[in-house]
């Protein structure tokens, strides 16, 4: 017998441990560890969030108002989907399908329209943050510079 809610978690200091396939199969592995591009983007993000504050805030805004205009047209799609699969008779006659047909392709207009100047703006900020990739790929390799310091002497352990 056992709790349902019974955890078991178990770490490794091995960089890429070999496990075998009965191991995957039974088990999730999740790796945990840090590459040089990982951190160089998550250096970037925290650079601009601490530099130009107004573009980070507008690059977040941007990848909400983006992921809601998507999940709209997803939304409108599904909701056609439905009429056509639901309509009986002539298509022609029934003017429920072709009203819902009218909103959808002009809501669908509209938002292809802003996600097309969203992706124009993010491209913009894009170039912004570029400026800032250089402190944070030095920061990355500084990271990893001190990380194996402790392959010369014990003393640098982190």
């Amino acid at each position: 017998e056992w709790d349902d809610s019974f955890n078991l978690y178990l770490t490794s200091k091995l960089s890429n441990p070999h496990y075998g396939p009965e191991t995957f199969g039974k088990a999730m592995i999740i790796n945990y560890s840090v590459t040089l591009q990982g951190l160089e983007d998550q250096l970037l993000n925290v650079v601009v969030e601490h530099e130009r504050k107004d573009l980070a805030d507008q690059r977040t805004a941007l990848i909400q108002d983006m992921s809601d205009l998507s999940e709209t047209l997803k939304e409108l799609e599904d909701s056609l989907l439905y009429e056509l699969a639901n309509s009986t008779g002539n298509i022609l006659d029934n003017t429920d399908l072709i009203s819902t047909l009218e909103q959808t392709k002009t809501k669908a207009t509209e938002i292809s329209a802003k996600l097309e100047l969203a992706k124009t703006t993010a491209a913009e900020i894009e170039v912004a943050t570029s400026q800032y990739q250089p402190v944070a790929k030095r920061g990355s390799i500084l990271f990893f510079v001190m990380a194996s310091l402790s392959a010369l002497n014990n003393m640098y352990e982190l």
